[in-house]
C-alpha cells in the first residue's frame, strides 16, 4: 500500500510538471497584466552564446515567472493564505484595513526630501521669481490608516517639517493634511476621489483667492467599476470602487492639448477606461506637458501646476478660476528645458506632489 501511494505521488507530480511545462510552451504569451498594470516579460532572444550569459538566465527566469499558467490564480491563493491562514499583517507591504487596500510607505528618506526641495528651489530661481508660488503636499492614504492599523509608516510630521525648512520662504505652503480622510481615497487605489475634493478646493480657493463652484453643483457621471492599482497588487477578491467624474459647462467646453503627442481632447477621455488604468480618463493620463484652455473664462488668470497623477482629477475642478492651466509633470520632462516650452510671466504657480513622490524625489527631472 505504501509503495502504491508513493507511485501515485510521483506520477501526480510528474504529470503536473509535464502539464505546466507543456502549457508554458504551447499557450500564447500574454503581453500585458491588467491586474498589475504592467507589461509582462517576453521570451528573450535565444542563441548559443546567450545561453551561457547570466543576463539571459535572469531574463528567462523572469519570463517563466510572468508567463506561468494560472499565474493570477496562484497569486490570489498565496495572498489569501497569507492573510487568512497565516494571519499575516501584510503581504509584500500590502495590507487591508476597514475594507480598503493599502500599501506601506516606509521608511522616510531625508535625502530624497532634500533632492525634492532643491529641485523646487532651482525652478523658482530660474523661472518663477516674483510670481505667486505655493506648494502643497498631498498625503498618501496611509497617513489616515497606518497607525490605526498597526502598520509601518513614514514620519509624516518629520517630512513636512523638513520640507518647510528646506524649501525657500518665497514659496508658500498650503496645508492639505487636515482636509482629507481615508474615505476620500479609492479603496483599491492610491488616488483621491474627485467627488470628495470639496475641502481641498476650499483650501486652495482661500489661499489663491479663487471663486470656484462647489463640488455638489457638478453633474456626476458614474462611469463604472474601478479596479485600482492595489487591487491587482493585493491579488485579493476585493470589491471594486465606482469611478465617478464631475462635469459642468466649463469642463465640457474646455480643450486639453497634450504637447507630448500633439493631441487635443476634452479634460475627460472616457475611452481610456478600458485601457491599462481606468484612472487615465482624467486628463488623458500621465503626460510631460499639457495645456487646458477654458473658452468660457471670465478672467485672464492662468495657473501653472507642477503635478503628479493626483492633479489629473483635481484640474477640472480648478478650471472655473482660470483661462489657462498648464500642467507639468517633472517625472517625464527635464526642468532645464521648460523655458523653451512654457512662458513664465505672471501666472499663479502651484507645486502639488504626493508624499509618495516626495519620498522618491530623485524621479523628478
Amino acid at each position: 500500500m505504501t509503495k502504491l501511494k508513493n507511485w501515485a505521488v510521483i506520477c501526480t507530480i510528474t504529470l503536473l510538471l509535464i502539464g505546466f511545462g507543456a502549457a508554458i510552451w504551447l499557450l500564447p504569451d500574454a503581453q500585458l497584466s491588467y491586474s498589475e498594470r504592467r507589461k509582462l516579460e517576453q521570451m528573450p532572444d535565444f542563441s548559443l552564446e546567450a545561453v551561457f550569459d547570466s543576463e539571459f538566465s535572469g531574463e528567462f527566469e523572469s519570463y517563466l515567472l510572468d508567463q506561468f499558467p494560472l499565474r493570477d490564480w496562484f497569486r490570489s491563493l498565496k495572498a489569501q493564505t497569507a492573510f487568512g491562514l497565516l494571519r499575516r499583517a501584510d503581504n509584500n507591504g500590502i495590507y487591508l484595513w476597514q475594507g480598503g487596500v493599502y500599501k506601506q510607505e516606509y521608511p522616510l528618506s531625508e535625502k530624497q526630501l532634500e533632492i525634492g526641495a532643491a529641485k523646487l528651489n532651482a525652478i523658482y530661481d530660474q523661472y518663477l521669481k516674483g510670481m505667486n508660488v505655493h506648494y502643497a503636499v498631498i498625503p498618501d492614504k496611509n497617513y489616515y490608516a497606518a497607525e490605526a492599523a498597526g502598520q509601518l509608516h513614514i514620519d509624516y510630521a518629520a517630512l513636512r517639517t523638513q520640507l518647510r525648512q528646506d524649501i525657500t520662504d518665497e514659496i508658500g505652503e498650503i496645508e492639505l493634511f487636515d482636509t482629507l480622510s481615508a474615505e476620500d481615497y479609492y479603496r483599491t487605489d492610491t488616488h483621491w476621489k474627485q467627488e470628495n475634493l470639496q475641502p481641498v478646493i476650499d483650501r486652495l480657493s482661500q489661499v489663491l483667492d479663487l471663486d470656484l463652484p462647489t463640488v455638489d453643483s457638478y453633474e456626476q457621471t458614474l462611469f463604472g467599476d474601478f479596479y485600482g492599482v492595489y487591487f491587482g497588487q493585493s491579488a485579493l477578491p476585493v470589491e471594486p470602487d465606482t469611478l465617478v467624474y464631475l462635469q459642468n459647462e466649463t469642463t465640457r467646453a474646455a480643450s486639453l492639448t497634450t504637447v507630448d503627442t500633439q493631441t487635443v481632447s476634452g479634460v475627460y477621455t472616457p475611452e481610456e477606461y478600458d485601457g491599462m488604468d481606468a484612472y487615465d480618463l482624467f486628463m488623458a493620463g500621465a503626460a510631460a506637458l499639457q495645456v487646458v484652455e477654458n473658452p468660457n473664462a471670465s478672467t485672464d488668470r492662468e495657473l501653472i501646476l507642477f503635478r503628479d497623477s493626483f492633479g489629473s482629477s483635481l484640474t477640472p475642478l480648478l478650471l472655473d478660476g482660470y483661462k489657462t492651466i498648464t500642467l507639468i509633470d517633472l517625472r517625464y520632462i527635464s526642468s532645464s528645458i521648460l523655458g523653451q516650452l512654457v512662458d513664465f510671466e505672471d501666472q499663479d504657480v502651484l507645486f502639488m506632489y504626493s508624499t509618495l513622490i516626495w519620498n522618491g524625489a530623485s524621479m523628478l527631472k
